[in-house]
């Protein structure tokens, strides 16, 4: 595989040209990874209604039957359940960490092991999110560690 960046002078728009065939498995995974930076879920904060940009959020969280997104300030109310949120996030960084949270890759800064096989993170943002042993392994490995 070949990269090689272009760079164009005075220009905000960033370009990604994929070169291969289109059944070929590596060439889908680049394009369904490279969809994150487009895409978006709506949130709701202070009664309006918000188009949040995947690479932004850092967690998803579910407390009392409701879902809130959370960017570096501020919380949003979205109307999706964990498991659709999931679904919905399959081929982006982000990964159910407990049965109440799933968090974006991207935006972890360290780890720490903590007892009975669970695990510590802080993002970038200084927060503290507790991961259960059960999906450290998963967590592992879409790190590029091994299971």
């Amino acid at each position: 595989m070949k990269i090689r960046v272009e760079e164009i002078e005075q220009t905000d728009e960033i370009e990604v040209i994929i070169k291969g065939s289109k059944d070929n498995e590596d060439v889908k995974e680049i394009y369904r990874s490279l969809l994150y930076f487009e895409s978006v879920i709506l949130g709701k904060t202070n009664d309006k209604t918000i188009s949040l940009p995947l690479s932004q959020i850092y967690y998803f969280d579910s407390v009392d039957n409701k879902t809130f997104a959370y960017d570096k300030n501020t919380v949003y109310d979205v109307n999706l359940k964990l498991y659709q949120l999931e679904e919905k996030l399959v081929n982006t960084p982000f990964i159910r960490v407990n049965k109440s949270m799933i968090v974006n890759t991207r935006k972890l800064k360290t780890f720490k092991s903590t007892i009975n096989g669970r695990m510590e993170a802080t993002l970038i943002n200084g927060e503290k999110v507790k991961i259960s042993r059960s999906y450290v392994p998963l967590l592992k490995e879409k790190l590029g560690g091994k299971r």
